[in-house]
């Protein structure tokens, strides 16, 4: 049913439509389908927000493909983006969400987990003024919650957080 939503998000919205989408449904990507399909969508359009998600549909694409040279390539790939992005804009809250999840998911062996405090302390400095509305706030805010990395300390600021939105 997710899927089928998915689907017609895509094929009847606007560009923006098809951003949200990916944007809502991230990090809940759940099929090999589902990233293609993302990324297709965010290859057309070419401001950061869509690089963004572009990227991380590479690391989701990278999730569900059988062969290990392949998921690496399509980590690696989604990796340099990711960074690359982030590095010329240092202050997208979004863009270090994105990253943050990713990397509190990443198996520790990929050594993609060295920039999940610097992630988190500028999303928590900044997430209060950035240009999203309340509710995508919250949505970031409570997925960080249950990111395996977050500690009891980080929880309870986010928690804080969360009430003073």
């Amino acid at each position: 049913m997710r899927y089928l939503i998915f689907l017609v998000l895509f094929n009847f919205g606007s560009i923006n439509s098809s951003l949200d989408a990916i944007r809502n449904n991230f990090p809940n990507i759940n099929s090999l389908e589902q990233a293609e399909l993302g990324l297709k969508e965010l290859e057309k359009n070419n401001d950061v927000t869509s690089k963004g998600y572009y990227a991380a549909m590479l690391f989701m694409k990278s999730k569900y493909v059988k062969f290990p040279f392949t998921k690496f390539k399509f980590f690696k790939k989604g990796k340099l983006q990711l960074d690359t992005i982030i590095k010329e804009h240092p202050a997208n809250i979004e863009m270090r969400y994105i990253r943050f999840l990713l990397q509190s998911e990443m198996p520790s062996f990929l050594g993609y987990n060295k920039n999940l405090e610097e992630d988190y302390l500028v999303i928590i400095k900044g997430v209060g003024s950035y240009n999203l509305s309340k509710n995508f706030k919250n949505k970031m805010l409570n997925n960080m919650l249950v990111s395996k990395n977050i500690s009891d300390q980080k929880a309870q600021i986010i928690k804080q957080m969360l009430i003073n939105l």
